[in-house]
């Protein structure tokens, strides 16, 4: 008898865990950015002028230590700091 409440017991902490990481990773993806990512958070084009567009953007990045926000290959990326 105390082997099976000992087995519920595991059991239920098991679920709870489980549900616990699942709520934590959800509001992590929703709110955070993971380290050494980033996202555009707004595009705005221009073309009110003929044969040309300007266009603007907005980045939020969250770099490791010793990275910088910058560019790779016309995207926001973190990059190392040192020259």
């Amino acid at each position: 008898m105390q082997l099976l409440r000992l087995a519920w017991a595991l059991a239920g902490a098991t679920i709870c865990c489980f549900v616990i990481l699942l709520i934590h990773s959800h509001v992590l993806k929703e709110g955070q950015l993971a380290a050494g990512t980033c996202e555009i958070v707004t595009l705005d084009r221009d073309s009110s002028q003929p044969r040309r567009t300007i266009a603007r953007q907005t980045a939020r990045c969250a770099c490791k230590k010793g990275q910088i926000a910058g560019t790779t290959r016309a995207r926001p990326a973190c990059v190392d700091g040192k020259s």
